[in-house]
C-alpha cells in the first residue's frame, strides 16, 4: 500500500488557512515522486495536480465503480478523502479517512498526517468542533513543525469558541520551534486578557510586540501585538505606555491606521492634544473605507476645540459631515447594486483563473470593477464572506457543468440514431459478404491440404510429391521420351537418346531428394500461416456475428441510459439552481450588512459631529458681545 505518497499529496493540497488569530506560515514540504502503476489513477492524479478537483472527483469515482484502480485502489480512496474536503464535503471526507486510517496497515505518522490536514481544512472553513476532533486525532507523531501548527490550530479554535482558559492551558503547555515561540505568546496574551488576567496578557503582548523581526509574517505580527497592547493599556488607563506600544508599529503595514487613531488618543487622555494632532491628521488624509479614518474626522476637530481653536474646529466638523454624507449616499447605492445581483456577477467576472472554484484556500484576488468594489476590501478580508463565495462559485461551476451535460445529451441521442441508421444501411451488405465467406469450406480445405502434405512428407512418393510445377512438367516429359523410347528397344540409334533421359530422371531426382527438408520445412510454414489467417478470419468472423447480433441491444441500452440520465439532470440543475440561488442571496445579505453597517457608523458618526458643532456654535454665540458678531 503506497499510503505515503498519497499524504504527499495531501500535504501538498493543504496551505495556510485563513485565522483571526495568528501562526508562522507553513512549513514548504518536497513533494515526494508517485509510483504510479495503473493509468486511470495516473489519470485522475493528472487532473487533481492540475487543481481540476471536480473532473479529478469524477474520474475516481468512475474508475473505482469500473474496478480500474487497480493496486492504487486504496490511495484512491484517500485521494478522494482529500478531494471531498476540497469541494467541501468535509462530512463525507472525515467517513473516507474514518474507514481508511484505522486500518492495522497505515502507519502511526502517515494517520497522525493525514488527521491534522483533515483538521487544519476544517478550521479553515470554520467548523471549529469538527476540526478539534480532528486534530486531536492527529496525535503526538507529527514533525516538530506540524506539531507546534496543530497547537496553534487547537488553541484558536478555543479562542473562537470563547473557551480561553481552555485555550490558555493550551498554550501554556504548547511546545514548538524558536521561530514559532511570538506566535504562542501572541495567542496566550490575548486569551489571557479576554480571560480577565489582563497584567499577564500584557507582559507577553509586550514581549511579542518587541519580537526580532526577520520576515514579514513576524513583523506583522509584531504589529499586531503592540495594536492589541495598545488598546489594551488605553482601557486600563495608562496612555503613556499605550503611547509606546503604538509608537513601535510600522506606518506602511496593514495596522497602521489602527495605531495612529489610538495613538492619537493616547495623547489625548495625557490632554497633549496638539501632539494628537500629528496622527489624526495623517489619517484625516487617507481614503474614507477606513473605520479609524472615519473616526479620525471626528477626532481632529475635537482637538482642535479641546485647543480652543474652535473656527478651525467648527470648519472639520462641517467638512465631516459633508464626507459622512457623501459616504453613505455611495453605500446606499452600492446596497442597491448589491441588492440588484451586480455585485456577484462582478465578482464571479473578475475571479482569476475560473474553473472550478474548488479547493477550500481558493481566494478572491481582484476585486471587481464595480462602484460597490471599494467596500469589499474589509467583507473580502471576513472568512464568512470567502467562505461563503466559494460555495456560490462551486455552485455556479456545477450549474454551468450542468447546462452542458444538458446539451450534450441531445447529441448523444442523435449519436444513437445514426448508430440505428448506419446499421440498417449497413445489415444486408454485411450479411451478404458473410454468406460468401464460407469459414466451413476453408477448413475444409486447409484440411485437406495438411492431410496431402503429411502423405506426401511420409508415403512412397517422397520427394517427387514436394515437386514444383515446373518441376512436373519436367518429370511429365521425361515419361513421354522414355515412353517413345521404349516403342524402339533394339534401335541402335536411339541408345544415346535412352542415356541422355535416364539422365535427366536422375538429376531431376537427386535435386528433389537433396532439397527435400527445405521444401518441407516451407510448405509447414506456410501451412502454420495459413492457420493463423484462417484463425483470424474466424475471429473476425464471429466478432462480426455478435456485432450484428448485439449492436441493436447495445443502442437501445445507450437509448434508455440516456432517457435515465435526462430527468436526473433536470432534476440536479433545479436543485442546483435553487441553492445557488440562496447562496446569492446569503452573500448578498453579508455584503448589506456589512454596508449598512458601516451606515450606522457614520450616521453615528455625522450626529455626533452635528452635535459638537452646534455645541461649538452655542459657545460662540455665548462669549460673543451683545449686539456684537458671533
Amino acid at each position: 500500500m503506497h499510503i505515503l505518497r498519497v499524504t504527499a499529496l495531501l500535504v501538498a493540497a493543504a496551505s495556510a488557512a485563513a485565522s483571526a488569530w495568528a501562526r508562522p506560515a507553513p512549513v514548504e514540504g518536497t513533494l515526494a515522486p508517485v509510483d504510479i502503476r495503473d493509468l486511470h489513477y495516473g489519470d485522475a492524479l493528472f487532473h487533481f495536480f492540475q487543481d481540476d478537483y471536480f473532473e479529478a472527483i469524477v474520474r475516481t469515482e468512475a474508475y473505482g465503480e469500473q474496478g480500474r484502480l487497480g493496486p492504487h485502489r486504496e490511495d484512491a480512496e484517500l485521494l478522494l478523502g482529500g478531494l471531498y474536503l476540497s469541494f467541501g464535503q468535509h462530512a463525507r471526507a472525515v467517513d473516507v479517512f474514518q474507514r481508511l486510517l484505522a486500518r492495522d496497515s497505515v502507519p502511526p505518522s502517515v494517520r497522525s498526517r493525514a488527521w491534522f490536514h483533515v483538521g487544519k481544512v476544517l478550521y479553515a472553513r470554520g467548523y471549529f468542533e469538527e476540526s478539534t476532533d480532528a486534530l486531536r486525532q492527529a496525535g503526538d507523531d507529527l514533525p516538530a513543525a506540524l506539531a507546534a501548527e496543530r497547537g496553534l490550530l487547537l488553541a484558536q479554535g478555543l479562542m473562537y469558541r470563547g473557551r480561553y482558559d481552555e485555550a490558555i492551558a493550551s498554550l501554556e503547555g504548547w511546545q514548538a520551534p524558536p521561530s514559532w515561540k511570538a506566535y504562542g505568546q501572541f495567542n496566550l496574551g490575548v486569551a489571557l486578557v479576554r480571560a480577565g488576567r489582563r497584567d499577564e496578557g500584557l507582559r507577553l503582548l509586550d514581549q511579542a510586540g518587541q519580537v526580532d523581526a526577520g520576515t514579514e509574517s513576524l513583523k506583522a505580527l509584531r504589529d499586531k501585538a503592540n495594536v492589541a497592547l495598545g488598546y489594551a493599556q488605553l482601557q486600563a488607563g495608562q496612555p503613556a505606555a499605550a503611547r509606546a506600544a503604538l509608537d513601535r508599529v510600522r506606518l506602511a503595514g496593514s495596522q497602521s491606521s489602527k495605531a495612529l487613531l489610538g495613538a492619537g488618543w493616547a495623547d489625548a487622555a495625557q490632554e497633549h492634544y496638539a501632539e494628537a494632532l500629528t496622527p489624526w491628521l495623517e489619517l484625516h488624509g487617507r481614503g474614507m473605507l477606513d473605520a479609524a479614518v472615519q473616526e479620525s474626522y471626528l477626532a481632529v476637530p475635537y482637538a482642535y476645540a479641546r485647543l480652543g481653536a474652535d473656527r478651525q474646529a467648527a470648519e472639520y466638523y462641517e467638512s465631516a459631515i459633508e464626507a459622512y454624507t457623501l459616504e453613505k449616499r455611495r453605500l446606499e447605492e452600492s446596497v442597491e447594486s448589491i441588492r440588484a445581483g451586480r455585485m456577484l456577477q462582478a465578482v464571479l467576472a473578475s475571479a482569476d483563473g475560473g474553473g472550478d472554484g474548488s479547493g477550500w484556500f481558493w481566494q478572491l484576488s481582484t476585486l471587481p470593477d464595480a462602484p460597490e468594489s471599494r467596500y469589499l476590501y474589509h467583507l473580502l478580508a471576513g472568512n464568512e464572506f470567502q467562505e461563503a463565495l466559494k460555495y456560490y462559485r462551486t455552485l455556479d461551476f456545477l450549474e454551468r457543468n450542468l447546462v452542458r451535460w444538458r446539451e450534450s445529451l441531445s447529441a448523444y441521442a442523435d449519436m444513437v440514431d445514426a448508430r440505428r441508421r448506419a446499421y440498417a444501411e449497413r445489415l444486408p451488405g454485411a450479411e451478404q459478404r458473410l454468406a460468401q465467406v464460407g469459414i466451413e469450406e476453408l477448413d475444409s480445405r486447409r484440411d485437406v491440404l495438411h492431410a496431402r502434405f503429411a502423405a506426401a512428407d511420409r508415403g512412397p512418393a517422397g520427394a517427387a510429391a514436394l515437386a514444383t510445377e515446373d518441376e512436373l512438367r519436367l518429370f511429365d516429359t521425361i515419361e513421354r521420351v522414355e515412353a517413345g523410347l521404349s516403342a524402339r528397344p533394339e534401335d541402335p540409334s536411339f541408345e544415346d537418346a535412352r542415356d541422355k533421359a535416364r539422365l535427366a530422371r536422375g538429376a531431376l531426382t537427386w535435386r528433389l531428394e537433396a532439397t527435400r527438408k527445405e521444401r518441407a520445412w516451407r510448405v509447414r510454414r506456410a501451412l502454420r500461416e495459413l492457420d493463423a489467417e484462417l484463425f483470424d478470419a474466424r475471429t473476425r468472423y464471429r466478432a462480426v456475428t455478435a456485432a450484428i447480433e448485439s449492436v441493436p441491444a447495445r443502442n437501445e441500452e445507450f437509448a434508455l441510459r440516456i432517457a435515465a440520465v435526462r430527468p436526473r439532470i433536470e432534476a440536479l440543475s433545479t436543485r442546483v439552481v435553487a441553492v445557488r440561488e440562496r447562496q446569492g442571496r446569503l452573500l448578498a445579505e453579508l455584503a448589506v450588512r456589512e454596508l449598512e453597517a458601516q451606515q450606522v457608523r457614520l450616521d453615528e458618526y455625522a450626529v455626533q459631529a452635528r452635535y459638537a458643532l452646534a455645541a461649538l456654535y452655542d459657545r460662540a454665540l455665548a462669549s460673543a458681545p451683545q449686539g456684537g458678531e458671533p
